[in-house]
């Protein structure tokens, strides 16, 4: 009989992660169930719709606002204690009590409890600068780092937060680096079949010059992005006689600003939320860099599947997925906000240069393939498993440190 996992991540099954778990339940020797409800309001992730292939259970996820913090509660603790389950696999944020629960009943049953995440929680930095939930936020960094030395293994979803993790007090080699990524496969094909086409002809349709250096953002259009400084940074360097123009592919609350701070200019296109792999790749290929000078997330995988650096600003709230950018290697990470012109500027002035990051983003794709995140998630549970059933830890009972 298969070992039982019972995973609880994100509160609910984001669009974006339904590949990784579909591809999870096809694991025969292991049955992974995942626990999933609504996703948190205002939190900007969209919930994949059911039917699902893999193993899962509907939740109602009941949410609440805490000094300008959510707390989470998933009513799971009777179907996961009372489940015959191997194995516990939960997100590292304390805003989801019942995992806090269900880790203390794991572990007092000797059961493997392996944390999956980024390893550190930006938005507890984010509270210690409201001045009422300043207490909070120092509760929950603390709650947090016991969160982490009480579980037994940790997989982080880069090497950054490995080592914050480590620094938490996680064992070294109980921690697993995922590469955490999206299933980018479909867009790497849609890339080589965009290699085919005229790039110039693609820039006459886009309304681009054929001689721009093209800055490409592709999201949602929100103020955290700032998508606004790209706009302005674009305005200085054109003053140089730099022919650089932008596309914006998205929609958002920022849309309107935005269109006025363009004012109408030719060389700032808005072309509207685009979804779609293949009319998408054809931006990507008339495109010369992704530009996103505020916060980063996967973007920055849908930036290296087709071939674009990625230029953006260093940032304490950047997603994991910065770490996938090395400055002169696939992508710049400016100092800051008020230096983006002069970094647009000499990435515009040097042929070079964009050749060599465009390069270095195809060979960072190789890494961020979704079957070795899997194989690398599984191979932690099955290590996890194996330990808590060795004699030197006890049998089937793995005590808490």
């Amino acid at each position: 009989m298969p070992a039982r996992i019972a995973v609880l991540h994100q509160g609910c099954v984001p669009t974006y992660r339904r590949a990784f778990f579909d591809r999870l339940g096809q694991i025969a020797e292991r049955e992974y169930v995942v626990f999933h409800g609504a996703a948190e309001p205002g939190s900007g992730v969209a919930a994949a719709a059911p039917p699902f292939a893999f193993s899962n259970v509907r939740v109602a996820n009941r949410f609440w606002r805490v000094l300008g913090r959510t707390l989470v509660y998933q009513p799971v603790l009777r179907r996961i204690a009372g489940g015959d389950f191997d194995a516990l696999v939960i997100g590292h944020e304390v805003k989801y009590l019942a995992n806090l629960l269900l880790l203390l009943y794991f572990r007092l049953k000797g059961k493997p409890v392996l944390l999956w995440g980024f390893g550190k929680n930006h938005d507890l930095d984010a509270g210690k600068r409201r001045w009422l939930g300043a207490q909070l936020g120092r509760l929950a960094a603390f709650a947090q780092r016991r969160m982490i030395r009480s579980a037994t293994d940790f997989m982080a979803y880069t090497e950054s937060g490995a080592a914050h993790a480590a620094a938490s007090g996680m064992r070294r080699e109980r921690i697993a680096v995922l590469n955490n990524t999206i299933d980018i496969g479909g867009e790497i094909a849609a890339h080589a079949r965009a290699q085919a086409l005229d790039r110039g002809e693609l820039r006459r349709k886009f309304g681009l010059s054929a001689d721009a250096v093209v800055l490409l953002y592709v999201g949602r259009l929100t103020a955290a992005k700032r998508v606004d400084r790209l706009i302005e940074a674009a305005r200085e360097v054109r003053r140089s006689d730099l022919p650089v123009e932008v596309v914006i592919v998205g929609s958002g609350p920022e849309e309107k600003k935005l269109a006025a701070l363009a004012d109408g200019a030719s060389w700032c296109r808005f072309l509207g939320p685009i979804h779609a792999t293949e009319p998408l790749s054809r931006v990507f290929r008339a495109s010369d860099a992704l530009v996103i000078p505020g916060y980063v997330g996967l973007a920055v995988n849908h930036a290296f599947a087709h071939g674009l650096p990625v230029i953006t600003c260093h940032s304490p709230v950047h997603s994991p997925e910065i770490d996938y950018v090395r400055p002169e290697g696939n992508g710049l990470i400016l100092p800051s906000l008020d230096g983006l012109a002069d970094g647009i500027r000499g990435f515009a002035r040097s042929a070079e240069l964009r050749a060599r990051l465009a390069a270095g983003a195809l060979q960072t794709r190789e890494k961020l393939d979704l079957q070795r995140m899997v194989e690398a998630f599984d191979n932690s549970v099955v290590r996890a498993l194996a330990r808590s059933m060795s004699p030197r830890s006890g049998g089937a009972h793995e005590r808490m440190a």
